[in-house]
Protein backbone atom coordinates (compact mmCIF):
# COMPACT_ATOMS: atom_id res chain seq x y z
CA UNK A 1 0.00 0.00 0.00
CA UNK A 2 3.04 2.26 0.33
CA UNK A 3 2.88 2.63 -3.44
CA UNK A 4 -0.23 4.76 -3.05
CA UNK A 5 1.11 7.16 -0.42
CA UNK A 6 1.01 10.70 -1.81
CA UNK A 7 4.82 11.09 -1.68
CA UNK A 8 5.63 7.66 -3.09
CA UNK A 9 7.59 7.41 -6.36
CA UNK A 10 4.54 5.91 -8.09
CA UNK A 11 2.23 8.77 -7.10
CA UNK A 12 4.83 11.40 -7.97
CA UNK A 13 5.29 9.80 -11.38
CA UNK A 14 1.54 9.67 -11.98
CA UNK A 15 1.26 13.28 -10.87
CA UNK A 16 3.99 14.34 -13.29
CA UNK A 17 2.28 12.49 -16.16
CA UNK A 18 -0.97 14.24 -15.27
CA UNK A 19 0.82 17.61 -15.29
CA UNK A 20 2.29 16.90 -18.75
CA UNK A 21 -1.12 15.90 -20.15
CA UNK A 22 -2.82 18.94 -18.64
CA UNK A 23 -0.06 21.22 -19.91
CA UNK A 24 -0.33 19.76 -23.40
CA UNK A 25 -4.09 20.39 -23.51
CA UNK A 26 -3.53 23.98 -22.36
CA UNK A 27 -0.96 24.44 -25.13
CA UNK A 28 -3.25 23.01 -27.83
CA UNK A 29 -6.26 25.08 -26.76
CA UNK A 30 -4.35 28.37 -26.49
CA UNK A 31 -2.66 27.75 -29.87
CA UNK A 32 -5.97 27.55 -31.76
CA UNK A 33 -5.95 31.26 -32.74
CA UNK A 34 -2.61 30.48 -34.53
CA UNK A 35 -1.10 33.93 -33.89
CA UNK A 36 -0.71 32.87 -30.23
CA UNK A 37 1.40 29.78 -30.98
CA UNK A 38 4.66 31.51 -30.04
CA UNK A 39 3.23 32.69 -26.73
CA UNK A 40 1.85 29.21 -26.02
CA UNK A 41 5.24 27.61 -26.72
CA UNK A 42 7.04 30.00 -24.38
CA UNK A 43 4.46 29.43 -21.63
CA UNK A 44 4.74 25.66 -22.07
CA UNK A 45 8.54 25.78 -21.74
CA UNK A 46 8.23 27.97 -18.66
CA UNK A 47 6.31 25.17 -16.96
CA UNK A 48 8.41 22.25 -18.24
CA UNK A 49 11.67 23.91 -17.19
CA UNK A 50 10.23 24.49 -13.72
CA UNK A 51 9.22 20.82 -13.57
CA UNK A 52 12.73 19.74 -14.59
CA UNK A 53 14.26 22.01 -11.93
CA UNK A 54 12.05 20.30 -9.35
CA UNK A 55 10.01 23.40 -8.50
CA UNK A 56 6.68 21.51 -8.66
CA UNK A 57 4.70 24.38 -10.28
CA UNK A 58 0.92 24.74 -10.26
CA UNK A 59 0.56 24.05 -13.97
CA UNK A 60 -2.53 26.12 -14.85
CA UNK A 61 -1.56 29.16 -12.78
CA UNK A 62 2.07 29.14 -13.90
CA UNK A 63 1.11 28.61 -17.54
CA UNK A 64 -1.22 31.59 -17.74
CA UNK A 65 1.14 33.78 -15.72
CA UNK A 66 3.91 33.06 -18.25
CA UNK A 67 1.42 33.40 -21.13
CA UNK A 68 0.53 36.92 -20.03
CA UNK A 69 4.13 37.92 -19.30
CA UNK A 70 5.55 36.67 -22.62
CA UNK A 71 2.64 37.59 -24.89
CA UNK A 72 4.17 40.64 -26.60
CA UNK A 73 7.74 39.41 -27.34
CA UNK A 74 6.66 35.85 -28.16
CA UNK A 75 3.89 37.02 -30.50
CA UNK A 76 6.24 39.36 -32.38
CA UNK A 77 8.89 36.66 -32.70
CA UNK A 78 6.30 34.14 -33.89
CA UNK A 79 5.03 36.62 -36.51
CA UNK A 80 8.58 37.13 -37.83
CA UNK A 81 9.37 33.40 -37.96
CA UNK A 82 6.00 32.58 -39.55
CA UNK A 83 6.53 35.24 -42.23
CA UNK A 84 10.01 33.89 -43.01
CA UNK A 85 8.63 30.34 -43.17
CA UNK A 86 5.97 31.41 -45.69
CA UNK A 87 8.57 33.21 -47.82
CA UNK A 88 10.83 30.16 -47.75
CA UNK A 89 7.96 27.91 -48.83
CA UNK A 90 7.10 30.21 -51.73
CA UNK A 91 10.75 30.55 -52.76
CA UNK A 92 11.30 26.78 -52.74
CA UNK A 93 8.32 26.45 -55.08
CA UNK A 94 9.51 29.24 -57.37
CA UNK A 95 13.07 27.99 -57.89
CA UNK A 96 11.61 25.19 -59.98
CA UNK A 97 11.44 27.61 -62.91
CA UNK A 98 15.24 27.94 -62.92
CA UNK A 99 17.66 25.41 -64.34
CA UNK A 100 21.22 24.25 -63.84
CA UNK A 101 23.63 26.20 -61.66
CA UNK A 102 21.16 28.92 -60.76
CA UNK A 103 18.67 26.44 -59.32
CA UNK A 104 21.40 24.60 -57.38
CA UNK A 105 22.75 27.84 -55.93
CA UNK A 106 19.24 28.97 -54.98
CA UNK A 107 18.56 25.65 -53.24
CA UNK A 108 21.79 25.91 -51.24
CA UNK A 109 21.01 29.48 -50.21
CA UNK A 110 17.43 28.70 -49.20
CA UNK A 111 18.60 25.56 -47.42
CA UNK A 112 21.05 27.61 -45.37
CA UNK A 113 18.31 30.10 -44.45
CA UNK A 114 16.01 27.22 -43.50
CA UNK A 115 18.74 25.75 -41.31
CA UNK A 116 19.19 29.06 -39.48
CA UNK A 117 15.40 29.29 -39.10
CA UNK A 118 15.29 25.86 -37.45
CA UNK A 119 18.15 26.69 -35.09
CA UNK A 120 16.50 29.94 -34.00
CA UNK A 121 13.08 28.33 -33.60
CA UNK A 122 14.55 25.62 -31.38
CA UNK A 123 15.89 28.07 -28.79
CA UNK A 124 13.91 31.30 -29.23
CA UNK A 125 10.72 30.57 -27.29
CA UNK A 126 12.46 28.68 -24.45
CA UNK A 127 14.82 31.67 -24.25
CA UNK A 128 11.87 34.07 -23.98
CA UNK A 129 10.44 31.80 -21.29
CA UNK A 130 13.61 32.13 -19.19
CA UNK A 131 15.10 35.56 -19.94
CA UNK A 132 13.80 39.10 -20.43
CA UNK A 133 15.28 40.91 -23.40
CA UNK A 134 14.37 42.90 -26.50
CA UNK A 135 12.89 41.00 -29.42
CA UNK A 136 15.94 41.54 -31.62
CA UNK A 137 18.38 40.59 -28.87
CA UNK A 138 16.34 37.49 -28.02
CA UNK A 139 16.50 36.32 -31.63
CA UNK A 140 20.22 37.02 -31.81
CA UNK A 141 20.95 35.23 -28.53
CA UNK A 142 18.81 32.24 -29.50
CA UNK A 143 20.84 31.78 -32.68
CA UNK A 144 24.13 32.20 -30.80
CA UNK A 145 23.10 29.64 -28.18
CA UNK A 146 22.18 27.11 -30.85
CA UNK A 147 25.69 27.36 -32.31
CA UNK A 148 27.53 27.58 -28.97
CA UNK A 149 25.90 24.38 -27.73
CA UNK A 150 25.92 22.44 -30.99
CA UNK A 151 25.84 18.88 -29.54
CA UNK A 152 22.68 19.66 -27.55
CA UNK A 153 21.23 21.45 -30.57
CA UNK A 154 21.81 18.44 -32.80
CA UNK A 155 20.22 16.14 -30.21
CA UNK A 156 17.13 18.35 -29.94
CA UNK A 157 16.89 18.55 -33.73
CA UNK A 158 17.10 14.77 -33.94
CA UNK A 159 14.31 14.40 -31.37
CA UNK A 160 12.01 16.87 -33.13
CA UNK A 161 12.90 15.76 -36.65
CA UNK A 162 12.58 12.07 -35.81
CA UNK A 163 9.11 12.57 -34.37
CA UNK A 164 8.00 14.58 -37.40
CA UNK A 165 9.24 11.85 -39.75
CA UNK A 166 7.52 9.19 -37.65
CA UNK A 167 4.29 11.21 -37.75
CA UNK A 168 4.35 11.54 -41.54
CA UNK A 169 5.69 8.04 -42.26
CA UNK A 170 2.35 6.45 -43.17
CA UNK A 171 -1.29 7.48 -43.08
CA UNK A 172 -1.83 5.19 -40.09
CA UNK A 173 1.13 6.63 -38.18
CA UNK A 174 -0.20 10.10 -38.95
CA UNK A 175 -3.57 9.34 -37.34
CA UNK A 176 -2.02 7.72 -34.26
CA UNK A 177 0.60 10.43 -33.88
CA UNK A 178 -1.98 13.19 -34.25
CA UNK A 179 -3.93 11.78 -31.30
CA UNK A 180 -0.73 11.57 -29.25
CA UNK A 181 0.30 15.12 -30.18
CA UNK A 182 -3.10 16.48 -29.12
CA UNK A 183 -3.09 14.78 -25.72
CA UNK A 184 0.55 14.62 -24.66
CA UNK A 185 3.09 15.01 -27.47
CA UNK A 186 4.01 18.70 -27.46
CA UNK A 187 4.47 18.98 -23.71
CA UNK A 188 6.32 15.65 -23.55
CA UNK A 189 8.84 16.81 -26.15
CA UNK A 190 9.22 20.17 -24.36
CA UNK A 191 9.79 18.32 -21.08
CA UNK A 192 12.49 16.09 -22.57
CA UNK A 193 14.25 19.00 -24.26
CA UNK A 194 14.00 21.06 -21.07
CA UNK A 195 16.60 18.79 -19.45
CA UNK A 196 19.09 20.09 -22.02
CA UNK A 197 17.80 23.67 -21.98
CA UNK A 198 17.95 24.02 -18.19
CA UNK A 199 21.57 22.88 -18.22
CA UNK A 200 22.42 25.33 -21.00
CA UNK A 201 20.57 28.32 -19.56
CA UNK A 202 22.01 27.79 -16.08
CA UNK A 203 25.40 28.87 -17.43
CA UNK A 204 24.04 32.33 -18.27
CA UNK A 205 21.71 33.00 -15.34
Amino acid sequence: MNFFVIDSPLMRTLGKIGDIIGLNLLFVITSIPLFTIGTAISAMYTVTMKIVRGEDPAVIREYFRAYKRNFRPATICWAVLAAVAVLLFVDFRLIGVFEGTVRSAARILLGAVLGLWCLMFLYLFPYIARFENTVLQSMKNALMLSVAHLPSTVLMLMISGGLIVATLFTSRSFVIATILWVFVGFAAVAWVQSFLLVRIFSKYE
